[in-house]
């Protein structure tokens, strides 16, 4: 290209040989530093992109977030023998794309299992009793033979906080397989509320708040006919109550009320 421009001068009407010598000379010094520049260029944008487009297949977060918290560690745990297997882990939230080119989005995730036992009036543990949680993140569990359930949850960590509520519910089909099996166990307590808490900000500190959740949690071996006679006491019962409580109420007396008041007060002024 340099070379057609000096020909191009060469055979320009209107121009000196002082001239075109003085023109070919600036276009070899600025074409040798142009060229220069150029190929640093293209070199330094190689490599970059080079870099980049690996990083980017490999799914290394380079640009985006990469945590939400600034703890995304478990110090602290007050309720280990409740919640076991505590972590905090990195899950792909999506990509970010620029131009041609996709980068990998981190968020923070707290994850574990919240623990307990199920056992019968005599301390025995019970197997194969069903829990069911009402609450997003959390999965059901199952008693095992030692009576045990893990539930796994799974709650996204926002600003360095995680707070899941969650309600647990025990044995909920016990009244099928009742009618079904003609034996189940009837749990003590149905359904229980509880929260989780994990605070990244605070150091990494976790606490389990049970409310009326027992770490042990009692079922009663019933019968079909056991629990037909049970019901038919408990109604009985009530009707007694209601019948008892209908008798007991009398009639309310009517207050005198301030025109009572007044009207006699007139009449002795008028005798």
């Amino acid at each position: 290209m340099r070379h057609s421009l000096e020909l191009a001068l060469q055979f320009a009407p209107g121009k000196n040989k002082s001239q075109i010598e003085a023109l070919q000379k600036f276009l070899a010094s600025f074409g040798r530093k142009t060229m220069k520049k150029i190929i640093y260029f293209l070199l330094i944008t190689y490599h970059l992109s080079l870099i980049t487009i690996f990083t980017g297949c490999a799914g290394f977060p380079i640009i985006g977030k990469k945590t939400t918290g600034k703890i995304t560690t478990i110090n602290e745990n007050f309720n280990p023998d409740r919640l076991t297997d505590l972590g905090v882990i990195k899950k792909l939230a999506g990509y970010k794309k620029f131009l041609f080119i996709s980068n990998a989005n981190y968020t923070d995730w707290f994850e574990g299992f919240l623990r307990g036992e199920i056992v019968n009036e005599d301390g025995v543990p019970v197997e194969n009793i069903q829990v069911m949680v009402d609450g997003i993140g959390f999965e059901n569990a199952v008693t095992d033979v030692n009576g045990v359930y893990k539930i796994r949850f799974s709650v996204p960590i926002v600003k360095g906080i995680s707070d899941a509520n969650g309600k647990l519910i025990i044995h909920p089909k016990w009244e099928s397989e009742l009618e079904i099996k003609g034996t189940s166990y009837q749990p003590a307590v149905k359904d229980a509320p509880f929260r989780i808490y994990y605070n990244g900000n605070a150091g990494g500190v976790v606490a389990l708040n049970e409310g009326k959740l027992p770490p042990k949690i009692i079922v009663k071996k019933i019968t079909l006919g056991q629990y037909k006679t049970e019901t038919k006491k408990k109604e009985a019962a009530e009707k007694s109550t209601e019948s008892s409580t209908k008798k007991q109420e009398k009639p309310v007396k009517k207050e005198p009320g301030f025109e009572d008041d007044l009207f006699k007060q007139l009449e002795n002024f008028n005798k």
